[in-house]
């Protein structure tokens, strides 16, 4: 095989066989879209990017939507030892590219090599970690086998063992047992896990249930006495939040709190639009239509009889969702070229979550959410009407609310955990 710009010589032996089979895939892979077309060396642990100095800290997810929902955790681990880098490796290429403008300060994301060939080993060369958590539900031998090789600290965390992949390994029970016996310390997601991880020879005391890591993006400001300023100009009156709404989406949004202000008419919409300066247009066009408005920017306030407050100000998300029980996220009901907001920002808060079927980059925190009751997707105006006035019981708002409150809470305690055996791992280390 011939060589490739920007790619080493093949060394001799059995090694040279391997790095050709890794090669011959990887152009296959990108002759059919299924590799990113100018970072392909990186499936043969070659960077780009030079390690810098101070220790590093390695984290690998499957997917890079999956990467999304645990950049909190590196802000966090950051938050005790701001001079730690981090490297992030992802398994699957996406060709939307759902990490990129989103990495944190001194992080670096790079593809995940190939089984085949020495890459696994040529990424540990060169970026030298100190540590390494591991957060797909299922270990990967190779790499497990190299960290090892290199005496790196190992955390798995989302460590996930169903019956039916322990019924597999019972096969190779000696191997399975050497592999997770490579872990420094397993955080299970569940009892059962941990049982068949024990039946595997996983030691007690490295071994932990805590759930599934969901780490919370940092939490939006809110001024707190403007809060309970417009909290008690608010009380007693049904409130619901839609924000960040694109254009496209005015129109269902409006016409579904028209269906519903049919059945209570003191609701209260809070109107974000997606864009601030379009505000004051918006608040003429409904005052033509026979609303009743108050604007933010114009220094109005939601009175006894508004029926829409247009919350155009920037940056204050945070309060809006504070003083509304019910989010609906836009830039999910239409298409749109921006994502919608994190919906673990009104999760937190313990708010009821609604949102349209485009969920962008964050799809799987939405999804996530609806698997527990705490969002429900909606695909039309009707729809949205329907769960908003089936949302005007206090129990149902208080039933949703109470899930989101659970799966962001549970998760938080894995990512502390998680701080804890990094930092004693680094200070072990000397770094």
């Amino acid at each position: 095989m011939g060589t490739r710009p920007g790619l080493p010589l093949l060394g001799p032996g059995r090694g040279r066989r391997q790095e050709a089979r890794a090669r011959q895939r990887l152009e296959r892979e990108v002759a059919q879209g299924r590799e990113h077309p100018e970072r392909g060396r990186e499936r043969l642990g070659i960077s780009g990017t030079t390690r810098p100095k101070g220790p590093l800290v390695w984290l690998h997810c499957a997917r890079e939507n999956d990467a999304l929902d645990h950049l909190a955790l590196i802000e966090r681990l950051r938050l005790e030892r701001e001079e730690v880098n981090f490297l992030l490796t992802t398994s699957v290429y996406d060709p939307e590219l759902p990490l990129q403008g989103h990495l944190p300060v001194r992080c670096f994301h790079q593809y995940f090599p190939y089984e085949e060939g020495p890459g696994l080993d040529r990424l540990l060369e060169h970026w030298q970690p100190d540590s390494c958590i591991w957060l797909e539900e299922a270990p990967n031998p190779a790499a497990i086998e190299a960290l090892s090789r290199h005496a790196v600290p190992l955390f798995w965390a989302n460590a996930a063992m169903p019956d039916d992949r322990i019924h597999k390994l019972r096969w190779f029970a000696g191997s399975a047992r050497r592999i997770f016996g490579r872990f420094s310390y397993i955080l299970a997601v569940d009892g059962r896990s941990a049982r068949n991880l024990r039946r595997l020879g996983v030691a007690e005391d490295r071994l932990e249930v805590l759930g599934r890591l969901c780490d919370l993006p940092p939490p939006l400001e809110c001024a707190e006495t403007e809060r309970e300023r417009l909290a008690e100009r608010l009380a007693a009156r049904p409130v619901w939040l839609a924000a960040g709404l694109d254009r496209a989406e005015e129109t269902p949004v409006i016409s579904a709190h028209r269906q519903v202000s049919r059945r209570a008419h003191r609701y209260l919409l809070i109107l974000i639009p997606s864009e601030a300066r379009r505000g004051a247009e918006l608040a003429r066009e409904l005052e033509r239509e026979g609303w009743i408005i108050a604007l933010r920017s114009a220094g109005q306030e939601p009175g006894e009889d508004t029926q829409i407050f247009i919350a155009d100000e920037p940056g204050e998300l945070g309060l809006m969702l504070h003083l509304s029980p019910i989010a609906f996220f836009g830039r999910t009901l239409a298409d749109s070229n921006e994502a919608p907001e994190d919906p673990f920002h009104a999760a937190a808060l313990g708010a009821a979550l609604l949102h349209g079927p485009r969920t962008g980059a964050f799809g799987p925190r939405f999804a996530r959410l609806r698997s527990i009751g705490a969002a429900h997707e909606v695909r039309t105006e009707q729809e949205l009407a329907r769960e908003l006035e089936y949302l005007l019981a206090p129990d149902k708002i208080a039933e949703m609310a109470q899930a989101a409150w659970d799966v962001t809470t549970s998760g938080a305690l894995v990512s502390e955990r998680l701080c804890e055996l990094v930092h004693d791992a680094l200070d072990a280390r000397g770094v």
